[in-house]
């Protein structure tokens, strides 16, 4: 059970309509207002249900002291759902709140009120803003009572799941890899134990306890581990209840007994895909140690951490070396270095990690990205709308962000009421659309608006624009019928499609349908609101003939998505758009148009993003084009040198030209030679670099050196060449 005790000047609220067909019968939806009062916010919750008396009893132990210590006689039982995502069946959550009001009511120190349970209701409350008029409660029968818990995210053993999916040639060679790095610590670090292997992008992983590790041990252990591999020693399958290992029999206890499990000598690994490990050690041709880590034995911060190795292997020396180039191509292509010398973002110690300042270059990227969004959606019935970036904690308590964001949100307190940094702006989306009276006829209502939200990431996650705390969302949501979910996701895969096919990266992309996992107290919403979203994502997605694999086990808490995922240069898979279906925020929220025959009823709301965070994306792109911007991206698209001064009216002529055709330049007249400016010019990757001189004076022709195939054409007509830059511009060319 949860609850939040309000201790208030006042309580008023007023029954609307019926939740559901079961709701109780009440003789009145008069508002009821109650002054002088506490009032227990409560939801019911389905573990609650193995011991009806014993949560009764502990429910009201808990009313009486926390009457007691703010000195309240008026008790006002209010059932509030939207404290949890795991409640009771309704008709036990109504004898539970019905019983208690019973019992409460023959103590003669009280006088109890309920409001009614299975209603919708209008509700006001004011807080008395005192130390503990605020108190939140979560128990069971047995438990402790979590005071003061306020709905964090609890910590939380993740589960390691199986996959259906088989390891490929490279990842059994990895993996194989993976177990005799399991050996060579076994035998160099008896005290240490194997626990999780893995992958993470094109890495994989292994995880030990009881050992420390420092970068320089990497040649020792790799001396120990080419003598295994030298060894050729078979390697044998048997099943993971075998396993010795404590850390290894937690992970078979997941998985199954049965799964495959692989060992070397008494050393063996459970890895999570499918034939995963080769049959012998002469496999491996090559390999090396790329990192050392740590990481919390089953992602759950109150357990011990562990150690994480990570590696690549191939079956030949020339995968290393292919390796190891890309390796030096992603260092060029990094986007903080390149950031830093084209002057693109900004990270200041003083305004804190994880929150970049876009530079005037940057922004210039940035407000093009948005722009060429808005450019794809305003002629598909998009409006614009603005929102600010607090918003009350009741709006994220009701929309169940409060819960699943938990120690991620930044709260910021009020002199009257506590705020919260938004983490999404869908809440305050939805309170748009209810502002307003929707009949069938007006659906869908589209809303546009890249904006940021705000998440307390942890410090060692933040990287340079690629993860970031202030994270400007790509955002984008759609309130419409049932029956009209099949055309928005297919106008919305349209754009997204697009837009991708401007940047060059919609090649070799895929699209994960990702549906629900087993755990089902992972998610918010009826299984049934589920089944609904599911079957028209698929449906959506087999129409516009994707390339989609079906993912269970990585939907949104809120709904099912499709999560495109595209290749940049390098070959990595980014993943970058997202649309998602969310039959739940409408229901918390109650919203609702008219129908056909003049009721009301529930729409859907589809989430949307094309680039996603638009930090992240700025990262992608830099890497992706390393620095080489396709003009319409480019800070500066061109590069005015003068050879003398007396050449400098011409550039500037030449320039205001440019500028007439929202073009953006930079003349350079230092006094500096031609070569030296040309080749601080090619550094800064402006995409032409148009050389002024004698010759160009006297005809009034222009020398323009092309970024991309560095050849320079002399005897340019003006006209020409802006009317050709303009063209590349404007159809957004590669």
């Amino acid at each position: 059970m949860k609850i939040l005790a309000i201790h208030a000047d006042y309580v008023e609220y007023q029954a609307k309509k019926k939740a559901f067909k079961g709701a109780e019968e009440i003789e009145s939806k008069d508002a009821v207002r109650v002054e002088e009062c506490l009032v227990i916010f409560t939801a019911v919750e389905k573990s609650d249900e193995e011991n009806k008396d014993g949560i009764i009893e502990r429910y009201l132990s808990e009313i009486k002291k926390i009457a007691e210590q703010v000195n309240a006689v008026k008790i006002v039982l209010y059932p509030y759902a939207h404290l949890s995502s795991k409640l009771s069946n309704p008709s036990f959550g109504q004898s539970v709140m019905q019983e208690a009001q019973k019992i409460l009511s023959s103590d003669k120190n009280f006088e109890v009120y309920r409001a009614p349970f299975g209603w919708y209701k209008s509700f006001n409350v004011s807080c008395k803003g005192h130390p503990l008029s605020e108190l939140s409660r979560e128990f069971g029968v047995d438990d402790s009572v979590a005071e003061g818990k306020d709905l964090t995210k609890e910590h939380k053993d993740e589960k390691f799941v199986f996959s259906k999916n088989a390891a490929s040639e490279i990842q059994k060679v990895a993996l194989t890899t993976g177990l005799v790095l399991a050996k060579a610590m076994s035998e160099l670090y008896p005290e240490s134990q194997v626990a999780d292997v893995g992958f993470y992008h094109d890495q994989a992983f292994v995880d030990f306890s009881g050992v420390k590790l420092k970068q320089k041990n990497f040649r020792k252990i790799s001396e120990k581990m080419k003598e295994i591999i030298a060894s050729k020693e078979k390697v044998e399958s048997k099943k993971a209840k075998d396993l010795t290992g404590v850390l290894q029999k937690e992970i078979a206890k997941d998985v199954g007994g049965s799964a495959a499990a692989y060992t070397l000598g008494n050393v063996g690994i459970i890895p999570l895909l499918k034939d995963a490990v080769c049959a012998n050690t002469k496999v491996i041709g090559s390999f090396e140690l790329v990192g050392l880590g740590s990481v919390y034995w089953k992602a759950n911060s109150k357990n011990d951490q562990l150690v994480r190795v990570r590696l690549v292997a191939f079956p030949g020396d020339r995968g290393l070396e292919q390796y190891k180039a890309r390796q030096v191509d992603a260092a060029n292509r990094n986007h903080v270095k390149i950031g830093k010398e084209q002057g693109l973002f900004v990270i200041s110690d003083l305004v804190g990690a994880g929150m970049p300042l876009i530079a005037p270059n940057g922004m210039i990227i940035k407000q093009a990205v948005i722009d060429y969004l808005w450019e794809l959606h305003k002629n598909k019935g998009y409006s614009q709308v603005g929102i600010p970036h607090i918003a009350k904690t009741d709006l994220y308590k009701k929309s169940g962000h409060w819960e699943k964001f938990g120690e991620e949100l930044f709260k910021a307190k009020g002199h009257h009421e506590d705020f919260v940094l938004k983490p999404m702006n869908c809440p305050h989306h939805t309170q748009i659309f209810d502002a307003f009276s929707y009949s069938y006829r007006d659906m869908p209502v589209r809303f546009f608006e890249p904006t940021v939200v705000y998440r307390d990431e942890k410090p060692g996650q933040l990287t340079g624009l690629s993860r970031v705390r202030a994270i400007t969302q790509d955002d984008g949501h759609i309130f419409c019928r049932v029956d009209q979910i099949g055309q928005e996701v297919a106008t919305m895969i349209e754009i997204i499609l697009k837009f991708y096919q401007t940047l060059g990266m919609d090649a070799n992309y895929w699209v994960s349908l990702s549906v629900r996992g087993d755990d089902m107290s992972k998610y918010l919403g009826s299984s049934q609101a589920w089944d609904i979203a599911e079957k028209a994502l698929e449906k959506s997605a087999n129409e516009n003939k994707l390339p989609f694999k079906r993912i269970e086990g990585e939907a949104a808490f809120y709904g099912p998505k499709l999560d495109f995922m595209f290749q940049d240069a390098l070959g990595r898979e980014q993943q970058l758009a997202t649309v998602q279906c969310d039959f739940n925020l409408p229901e918390r929220f109650d919203l609702s148009y008219v129908n056909e025959k003049g009721e009301k009823e529930r729409p859907v709301m589809i989430h949307r993003a094309i680039s996603g965070s638009l930090e992240r994306f700025m990262s992608v792109l830099i890497e992706h084009f390393a620095g080489k911007f396709p003009l319409w991206l480019s800070p500066v698209q061109i590069k005015i040198l003068t050879v003398t001064d007396k050449h400098l009216s011409m550039a500037k002529e030449f320039s205001a030209k440019l500028v007439e055709n929202d073009l953006r330049c930079e003349i350079d007249s230092r006094q500096e030679t031609i070569s030296k400016k040309v080749r601080e010019a090619q550094l800064s990757y402006a995409n032409y670099i148009i050389t002024i001189g004698d010759k160009e004076l006297e005809s009034g022709c222009l020398a323009v050196r092309d970024r991309d195939t560095g050849k320079t054409e002399f005897g340019v007509v003006v006209d020409s060449f802006v009317s050709k830059v303009v063209k590349e511009r404007d159809e957004r060319s590669l």
